[in-house]
């Protein structure tokens, strides 16, 4: 889970190599992986109904297989949860596994409103998903993702460890969601790694939960974001700068090229 750092601003650490775990094997059987799959498939299909590659062969099915090895692991971390705790974790991990930007050129539709129209919670989501879509459209086609301004990263001289200091910013990632980072946020580098990146996605953060017909459900989601340390970045997150280690310790690679997107001023300086 991301450390809250400041208000919309998380954080996550860079994970060290896997260990084994003495005694355990970190392979999976074939009947435990087929009963993963067979879970998998039905979230696919709801989650991604235009999908009709189902045989054994299509890539999309190894690509569900690869998942079902990775949930095993994390299934066999809470071995002793009770099936609605799985059911969650399952239905959580083909969500992670499911979350493309939206095409371009797929037909956007806004609810049309009138007299006698019953108004409930998804015609009310509907009308918020179509007014992000639209904006998600407008950055990616008119300013690109990247940097816009800020979000500079260096070398923290302080302490005794090797940490590394983002000064804040402003972004839109690839999806087109624009991301505010309005507090300079500090991490810890890897102490066994040579190389590592610092990434900024934008993360959407339920919260403010209040009694519902089906449990306690969130009044409020947060548009935040998460700078992470991490070995590599995202499809849908940005590279902000590579860091290596050499002999004289911690440095920013000068080399590396921070995407950018195009702000208003570039705009004018480009003839736009």
């Amino acid at each position: 889970m991301p450390e809250y750092r400041a208000p919309g601003v998380y954080v996550e650490e860079y994970d060290s190599t896997p260990k084994t775990i003495p005694g355990v094997s970190t392979s999976i059987d074939d009947a435990a992986m087929r009963s993963l799959v067979e879970s998998f498939e039905p979230i696919i299909a709801v989650a991604q109904p235009d999908w009709t590659g189902s045989n054994r062969s299509d890539p999309g099915v190894t690509l569900i297989e690869m998942f079902a090895w990775l949930a095993e692991g994390i299934a066999y971390r809470a071995d002793g949860a009770s099936d609605a705790r799985r059911e969650a974790l399952l239905r959580a991990l083909a969500t992670l596994s499911t979350l493309p930007c939206a095409p371009a050129c797929v037909p956007v539709a806004r609810p049309n409103f009138f007299s006698g129209r019953l108004l409930d919670a998804a015609s009310l989501s509907a009308e918020q998903d179509y007014q992000r879509e639209m904006r998600r459209r407008h950055n990616r086609a008119l300013h690109g993702y990247g940097v816009v301004s800020g979000l500079d990263v260096d070398i923290d001289p302080n302490g005794g460890e090797a940490r590394i200091a983002v000064a804040p910013g402003y972004a839109i990632d690839p999806c087109g969601n624009e991301i505010a980072l309005c507090q300079s946020v500090k991490l810890r580098l890897p102490a066994d790694h040579h190389e590592a990146f610092i990434a900024l996605r934008h993360w959407e953060r339920a919260c403010d939960s209040a009694p519902g017909p089906d449990g306690p459900r969130p009044t409020f989601i947060e548009d935040a974001c998460i700078v992470a340390v991490a070995a590599h970045v995202p499809t849908t997150a940005i590279a902000l700068a590579r860091a290596v280690h050499e002999a004289s310790g911690w440095s920013i690679d000068a080399r590396f090229m921070v995407p950018r997107a195009r702000s208003t001023t570039d705009q004018e300086e480009w003839g736009g």
